[in-house]
């Protein structure tokens, strides 16, 4: 059912348990579609530079002895590498920010399964639907990445990403465009299938963009040893590493276990994750 601005049965309720307060006017009228559009894009682009900035301000410029330990790489990316990266990122703002849009389109004509009441389905669903969202998400990415690696996706779209030997956090989002909406088509297809309330939404679009500027910001932040705990079952930096250094391993998001279910996990792993803290370079 398509919601209905004139209603006020979203007006006695909690803040975060408005429609309005997510999507404060009709997505379907033109005037407002492209002005959310240039809102999104514009919010998307400065949160990609205040996010992947005040990384590479951390361990790119600041770099105090502790990071420097940690470092994976020899050598950091260049400059030229790095405006690269930043200039594709901009260009696959456009597909993200209309996957968002599809999501507003999707939710105002009632078709996902986006909830407004915290506690439609218990409030201790909250946090199990987004370790769900990230799990079938991760094997969305598994398949979708291994669709890109094939001769003909690669040499066409995901070869921008790959040109990153080296990648900088400027990295997280340096794709082909086509790349960028197979990727962006992700939530609005999940959201169909798996129940979720919008803050949890807004949670897990933050923590993907922090897992894609640590994964490819060329220093490890799992602690020492976790290649036996942590780095088991989360993807880390020297795990995407790896990817842009053998291409035909490690496809993971988040999780390594789609990688170790399919055989496409690189077998040098735990060796590289060890060497990082040995002083070593992968």
């Amino acid at each position: 059912m398509q919601k209905d601005w004139n209603s006020t049965k979203f007006l006695d309720v909690g803040h975060f348990e408005k429609f309005k307060s997510y999507i404060p006017f009709d997505l379907l009228e033109p005037r407002n579609f492209l002005v959310a559009c240039a809102v999104l894009f514009g919010i998307l682009v400065v949160r990609y530079f205040l996010m992947a900035g005040a990384f590479w301000y951390l361990f790119y410029r600041l770099k105090p002895g502790v990071l420097q330990q940690r470092q994976i790489y020899k050598n950091l990316p260049a400059a030229t590498i790095q405006l690269y990266e930043i200039k594709w990122s901009l260009l696959t703002g456009l597909p993200f920010t209309m996957g968002a849009l599809a999501m507003g389109v999707m939710w105002q004509k009632g078709w996902t399964l986006i909830y407004l009441s915290f506690d439609q389905y218990g409030l201790w669903y909250l946090i199990p639907s987004l370790l769900i969202l990230s799990v079938v998400h991760d094997f969305y990415f598994y398949v979708t990445h291994r669709f890109l690696h094939t001769s003909w996706a690669y040499r066409r779209f995901h070869s921008v990403h790959h040109n990153s030997l080296t990648p900088s956090p400027w990295a997280s989002f340096s794709f082909h465009p086509i790349e960028a909406l197979i990727q962006a088509a992700a939530l609005p297809l999940l959201i169909l299938i798996i129940p979720l309330h919008p803050v949890m939404i807004l949670i897990y679009l933050t923590f993907m963009t922090l897992s894609g500027i640590t994964n490819h910001l060329g220093f490890e932040i799992l602690p020492e040893g976790s290649e036996k705990g942590l780095g088991k079952w989360l993807v880390s930096g020297v795990h995407h590493t790896q990817h842009h250094r053998y291409y035909r391993y490690n496809y993971g998001l988040f999780y390594t276990f789609w990688d170790r279910i399919f055989k496409t996990e690189h077998p040098k792993f735990p060796e590289e994750f060890r060497q990082v803290f040995e002083k070593k370079s992968v």
